[in-house]
């Protein structure tokens, strides 16, 4: 009888500390983050400025969140995805003219010579690199047809490393992260150095963000109405550059507010992180390290500036490696 009662009390150990195990892992909000100090700060934040009568409380209508999003919620390696697309329409433009090979960008793109590029960049001239590498491919086209063109590349393009799609390259803890910020009532938007006008064709998919939440670089349109038809035009120039000090500045344009919470990975977002650091209500900025060469990438490029204004500051430095269970979606 005592053996019995052993027994049938060990059961029910196991069973309350499976249902509290289960409980757990059903409210929490960033299953794919390791507990820890980096996943503790986010909580405690998200906490102390959603708690109504605290010293720190943020209304919900002045919860905004900014996130950068490549090397920040996609893979940014070996380049960003929307080079590669860049590349590929190149490539189906010389093979329809082969004149091109002759000038410039084609001529170095063709030939795989990064000088070109490399003298325009050190010499400070980003409008005329931006302008060759992001306007003119598709410059002369309407934005239905440019959509229409990407759209159809992205459903066939592959992860030269990983042999997948966009949709499994996002980053899975950062996904979380959005929605839990949602949850408690933040705004969110995504402002990327690259074009912004590629991401909004997937952000919905990837993020649940739709199109009016994501800004970026921008190729001037031309408005034009021929007979009973009107439409934008894509030009071959460049409008902005949202990097660096551009991204504040533009933030600033589209919301009228500066954000509670922001997210980089990059020298690029260097003054968006410090511009939310750098106020007087409670706020968080959140750096994304690559430390993970197995699962992913591991690189200090274009970090120089702003890894050591993140410990300086005491900014929430993301160690990829240590801080996520995963990294990618589960297939």
């Amino acid at each position: 009888m005592k053996s019995f009662l052993i027994n049938v009390f060990a059961a029910t150990v196991c069973v309350i500390l499976f249902l509290a195990s289960t409980i757990r892992a059903e409210t929490d909000p960033l299953p794919s983050w390791n507990d820890g100090p980096t996943k503790k700060a986010i909580t405690d934040f998200v906490t102390i400025v959603t708690t109504k009568g605290g010293p720190d409380f943020v209304k919900p209508n002045e919860r905004i969140a900014t996130f950068d999003n490549d090397g920040t919620l996609w893979t940014e390696k070996p380049v960003y995805t929307h080079a590669f697309a860049l590349l590929d329409r190149v490539k189906e433009q010389i093979a329809t003219d082969q004149t091109l090979k002759d000038r410039q960008p084609y001529k170095s793109i063709a030939a795989k010579d990064k000088e070109y590029f490399a003298a325009l960049y050190e010499n400070q001239e980003l409008d005329t690199l931006a302008d060759e590498l992001v306007a003119l491919p598709f410059g002369g086209m309407t934005t239905e047809e440019y959509a229409d063109w990407n759209r159809a590349w992205l459903k066939k393009w592959k992860h030269p490393k990983f042999g997948v799609g966009v949709q499994s390259l996002t980053y899975q803890p950062m996904v979380e992260l959005i929605r839990y910020l949602e949850v408690n009532e933040f705004k969110v938007f995504i402002f990327t150095a690259d074009e912004g006008t590629f991401l909004r064709l997937v952000s919905q998919e990837l993020y649940g963000l739709p199109p009016d939440r994501v800004y970026g670089s921008h190729v001037r349109t031309d408005y034009l109405a021929e007979g009973d038809k009107a439409g934008l035009v894509r030009s071959y120039r460049v409008d902005y550059i949202n990097n660096w000090a551009g991204k504040p500045r533009l933030i600033e344009q589209v919301i009228g507010a500066r954000p509670i919470f922001a997210a980089g990975n990059s020298n690029g977002d260097e003054h968006m992180l410090q511009w939310t650091a750098r106020q007087e209500r409670r706020s968080m900025s959140l750096l994304v390290h690559h430390t993970d060469a197995e699962r992913e990438y591991a690189y200090d490029t274009h970090t120089d500036k702003v890894l050591p204004l993140a410990k300086k500051e005491n900014w929430t430095v993301v160690d990829m490696k240590n801080d996520w269970k995963t990294i990618f979606p589960s297939k």
